[in-house]
């Protein structure tokens, strides 16, 4: 009687890890990729999901993409 409780509050705790594991890990990724098209060349994007700052990657690694209007992708203090 105490083995199978033991056995099912084990069961319960590894089934809880790896689930919590899983999510915390794997499942949904920091970054959501994208590609964007420059002067007839397409460049890997990666957009951060919590604070929508956007890296194109060139030849010389991540770089931060700007906005149009000067300011870094995810800077929100200017918006209107």
């Amino acid at each position: 009687m105490v083995l199978r409780l033991l056995r099912r509050v084990v069961l319960w705790i590894v089934v809880t890890g790896f689930t919590w594991l899983f999510l915390s890990t794997v499942w949904p990724t920091r970054y959501r990729y994208d590609h964007v098209l420059t002067e007839d060349e397409t460049y890997p994007v990666r957009i951060d999901r919590f604070t929508g700052d956007a890296d194109m990657l060139t030849p010389d690694g991540w770089v931060p993409m700007q906005s149009e209007d000067g300011g870094e992708s995810g800077d929100r203090s200017s918006a209107s």
